[in-house]
């Protein structure tokens, strides 16, 4: 008796309970034998599966094979899978979901998801809430749910899957097609919750029958009692059942077995639209292919993982399947069935039984015939075989010395070894000459490297395309070409004409590619007697060419890398000189312009002064002598400023003056104890010298105090023998010479650039925690 009042907990909800308590004391492990953690160096791609039935369900163990393996087989990374079998169906009444959630929130609330897969309807709105919660950027792939499911969330929701296509109305019409005088259906669907929606699907597909066709439903029947209904069946009757997990009582079944039972009681041929239960009596159908589901959600998975967001799909997930000894038992001509079914269970032909028998004694017959022949034709391939290993390995030490001397010459000797190289194709092959030519011009070819045997003619230096119309034509394409006088192809006249003026009686020819670009040919001949050109040589022929080209490549780019440091050396001159130019320009405007106005300004602020009325108040004439006295200090910043831009002073006092004058200035603006050392007794100094290295001081002082925190600088300038040396040495914690080269820094950059286009040298001799000294020694001649 129940207390009033008393909260009721189901069984199922209790073993639930017990099961999330013991779930909690073990910690979440990957399925399969995987170890708990992965190797930290591999990249993994961790998926989190939700199946609504138990592990043992045929759907289930289709679904979950066909999963992994197509995602393993697709992604290159290591996937680390995480499973949870919940078989939802379990339970009376309305799912628990919320100890569901906390269970699995305990669970993976401290792991990285980066997709969930959902198989079956009852999981999508766990999987939701599971993506919400824990995992807001996860994408959710369903598998084999119904489309409704779907049908609330936007399209930007990183929802996407495989929907489930029931196929009632297309396995009606397949039964009815196979059995012409099918008058009625029985449709046969179990009592658990995920079958109503088979039972929802069904009444929708075949509401439309009409009176072709009548339709009976058998629902929350006992098992027992809808073994005795199809038993008692007419012969103008079909049944066509979906999966059967649950009877009217509330028992528990499998399908397959559920379903053998049926199909062996039944008296009319029996219809499935589930695979898994073909091969236990039923005959077929439009059947819902789980594996098919695996492999496209796998698909799917493995394109969102790839950043994709592919639209949910259908397709490929619905075949029809027949069971070969139910074709049989019903007499079905299997003409009628739909093309691309896939038909089980179908029993081997006398061909199939015994076709391994028949093969082997073919084999054994011919294998003999074989042995004779191979005896008689053995010793004539020994000979060939040997005589070819010879040629290539003869072959494949020119190519291997040819290619180490290119690469690892230096750029200044590629010439001598081309020519080299020449020369050993030409003992190799045994030709009389072996030259390399240059397309540089269109309708032209120019000789850049030749080799040719003692005694025999060079080869012309410039040949006009013209001349060999076919020849070039192949070149063009690409294709290696030999034009031996009696064996040449028709429209060849011109090229043989032209041979011939230039006493040359065959020849093999190679493109020689760079970029996809033919731009050269690399060409063997002979001139004493004609040689028949053997297949095997042209492959071999392409390959020197490559290696030709190649050598020829890097020389051009080292050229290219000359012309462009040039460039870019004489873009730097210019840029300095035009900055200079700017400066000067710039702080004479200052000083002639702007300093001049200034000065007149406080000339007028003094004037305005000392005219004032005498009863002009004390705070009105404070305010004009402030006023001027800005005046004046803003007219000796401009001129700072103005010697800042360019030192006039190198003009009129020298660069020894210059200097020391900077120091002092230096000294008293930044408190910086500066102690310069440049004697006038330095000769006649250019004025681009004296520029750079006094802007190498300015540079060296800045630095000194904004970035090495320095108490004492010392700045050197003397003659040294034809040279002017500079010197900037400081106290402070130094750097990383090649750290301050390689982070971009200008000041570094503007001090090489300077003393490099004054043709001197600078040294630099620094570390962290040691102060840094600058020497730059430049030629005066």
């Amino acid at each position: 008796m129940i207390r009033p009042g008393t909260r009721c907990v189901s069984p199922g909800r209790a073993a639930f309970r017990v099961g999330l308590a013991l779930a909690l004391l073990a910690p979440a492990s990957p399925t399969w034998g995987q170890p708990a953690v992965p190797s930290a160096d591999e990249p993994t791609h961790r998926i989190l599966l939700l199946y609504s039935e138990s592990r043992l369900i045929p759907s289930v163990v289709n679904v979950d094979q066909a999963f992994r393996s197509t995602l393993a087989t697709g992604l290159p990374e290591r996937i680390y899978f995480y499973t949870e079998f919940l078989d939802l169906n379990a339970f009376q009444g309305d799912m628990p979901r919320s100890e569901l959630w906390e269970l699995l929130r305990l669970k993976y609330q401290n792991r990285r998801i980066d997709v969930i897969v959902s198989q079956g309807q009852l999981t999508v709105p766990l999987a939701l809430q599971i993506r919400d919660g824990l995992f807001p950027r996860a994408p959710v792939v369903l598998v084999a749910v119904e489309a409704s499911a779907f049908a609330d969330l936007s399209p930007g929701s990183g929802v996407t899957g495989t929907w489930r296509q029931r196929g009632w109305r297309n396995t009606l019409d397949l039964a009815r097609r196979l059995h012409p005088g099918t008058r009625r259906a029985i449709v046969l669907v179990g009592s658990s919750v995920a079958e109503r929606l088979w039972l929802e699907s069904a009444r929708e597909q075949l509401a439309d029958v009409g009176g072709a066709v009548e339709i009976r439903y058998l629902v929350d029947w006992r098992l027992e009692d809808i073994l005795d209904a199809v038993a008692a069946l007419s012969k103008d009757t079909v049944v066509l059942t979906g999966p059967f997990l649950r009877d009217g009582t509330g028992r528990d079944f499998v399908t397959t077995e559920a379903t053998r039972r049926i199909a062996a009681a039944s008296t009319v041929p029996v219809y499935a639209l589930t695979d898994g239960v073909v091969g236990s009596g039923v005959v077929g159908g439009h059947v819902m292919d789980f594996e098919s589901h695996g492999r496209v959600a796998a698909d799917l998975a493995r394109r969102v993982i790839a950043g994709e967001r592919p639209a949910p799909t259908t397709a490929g997930t619905t075949i029809p399947v027949f069971d070969d000894r139910q074709l049989a038992r019903w007499r079905i001509d299997r003409r009628l069935l739909p093309a691309g079914s896939v038909v089980r269970f179908q029993e081997p032909s006398l061909w199939q039984r015994y076709r391994g028998y028949v093969i082997a004694a073919a084999g054994l017959i011919l294998l003999q015939s074989g042995l004779i022949t191979t005896l008689l034709v053995q010793r004539a391939q020994r000979r060939r075989a040997q005589h070819n290993l010879s040629e290539r390995l003869r072959f494949e030490t020119l190519l291997s010395n040819i290619s180490q001397a290119l690469a690892s010459c230096p750029v200044a000797e590629v010439d001598r070894e081309i020519s080299a190289g020449l020369r050993r194709i030409v003992d190799d092959l045994e030709t009389d000459r072996a030259t390399l030519w240059s397309h540089a011009r269109a309708g032209e070819a120019r000789v850049t490297h030749s080799w040719s045997r003692p005694g025999v003619q060079p080869m012309v230096t410039v040949t006009d395309q013209s001349q060999f119309p076919w020849l070039f034509e192949q070149i063009h394409k690409g294709e290696v070409v030999r034009l031996p006088v009696s064996e040449a192809p028709s429209g060849t006249s011109t090229d043989l004409q032209s041979l011939q003026k230039l006493q040359t009686l065959s020849t093999a020819v190679a493109p020689l590619v760079d970029g996809g670009v033919v731009v050269g040919t690399l060409s063997v001949g002979t001139v004493r007697e004609e040689r028949r050109w053997p297949d095997e040589l042209m492959p071999r022929l392409r390959l020197l060419a490559d290696i030709f080209a190649g050598a020829l490549a890097r020389q051009r780019a080292d050229r290219a890398a000359r012309d462009s440091a040039r460039d870019i050396r004489d873009l730097g001159s210019r840029l300095m000189t035009a900055e200079e130019d700017e400066r000067r320009r710039i702080a004479r405007e200052l000083h002639d312009g702007v300093n001049q106005d200034l000065a007149a300004l406080s000339i007028a602020l003094s004037a305005l002064q000392d005219g004032l009325p005498a009863g002009t108040s004390e705070g009105r004439r404070e305010e004009f002598a402030r006023l001027q006295g800005r005046a004046v200090e803003l007219a000796g910043a401009i001129r700072h400023l103005s010697h800042e831009l360019h030192p006039g002073i190198l003009q009129y006092a020298g660069l020894a003056a210059a200097l020391r004058s900077y120091c002092r200035e230096f000294r008293r603006e930044q408190g910086l104890a500066v102690v310069c050392s440049a004697k006038d007794e330095l000769g006649t100094i250019p004025d681009d010298i004296a520029l750079c290295l006094y802007r190498v001081t300015q540079e060296a002082l800045k630095n000194a105090g904004r970035h090495a925190k320095a108490d004492h600088v010392w700045v050197s300038l003397e003659r040294t023998g034809p040279d002017l040396a500079l010197t900037i040495r400081d106290d402070g914690r130094g750097f990383d010479l090649e750290e301050a080269r390689g982070g971009g820094g200008l000041g570094l950059l503007s001090i090489d650039e300077r003393v490099r286009l004054a043709g001197g040298r600078l040294i630099i001799d620094t570390g962290p925690h040691r102060g840094a000294t600058i020497h730059v020694l430049v030629p005066l001649a």
